[in-house]
């Protein structure tokens, strides 16, 4: 008879990966523009796609899930490709427990969020305002230690001209070379 007390082991979260087809993508000016109030004073992501062709092109981007898709962080880089985004998320996860937080406040007093770093560079930021410094915090240790036993999920969603989204399986593609 097992205890009802006990704990069962929960599903790992897991990393998707989102892409954008152009510069003027709405969903890409809603990423950017949540950066830009959660990293203030971080340069601008360049907006290169992989052929180096500014503007056009599909980018990549990565966000952390919970088992119940709710999102619990996202990558802060905008990446050339998915292939890109897949190796950073990769080589952040291998890192995870490197990561140091940085908590900060938003432009209310009951607005808080949190990036993590890596040697000084952020790597990883909320996905959400919380209400105070310290709950924020807290969200951001989970995400450090749910990145750390993440599944990287091969599917790519990607943004069609009519605004829709569907997935599409991808090979891996080793870039760390």
């Amino acid at each position: 008879m097992s205890n009802p007390l006990s704990v069962r082991p929960t599903a790992p979260a897991r990393v998707v990966f989102d892409t954008f087809r152009s510069a003027t993508d709405p969903m890409l000016t809603s990423w950017l523009a949540f950066r830009a109030r959660i990293l203030p004073t971080a340069a601008p992501p360049p907006i290169r796609s992989a052929d180096g062709a500014p503007g056009a092109g599909v980018y990549g981007v990565w966000r952390l899930l919970a088992t119940n898709n709710r999102e619990l962080a996202r990558g802060t880089a905008l990446h050339a490709s998915p292939d890109h985004a897949w190796a950073d998320a990769e080589h952040l996860r291998e890192r995870a427990a490197d990561l140091s937080t940085t908590t900060l406040r938003g432009d209310l007093s009951t607005r808080h969020g949190w990036a993590l770093r890596l040697d000084g560079v952020p790597v990883l930021m909320c996905s959400r305002w919380y209400e105070s410094p310290s709950e924020a915090a807290a969200a951001a240790r989970a995400a450090r230690m749910h990145l750390g036993r993440a599944a990287i999920t091969r599917v790519v969603n990607i943004g069609t001209r009519s605004g829709r989204r569907y997935r599409q399986t991808r090979e891996p593609m080793d870039l760390r070379g």
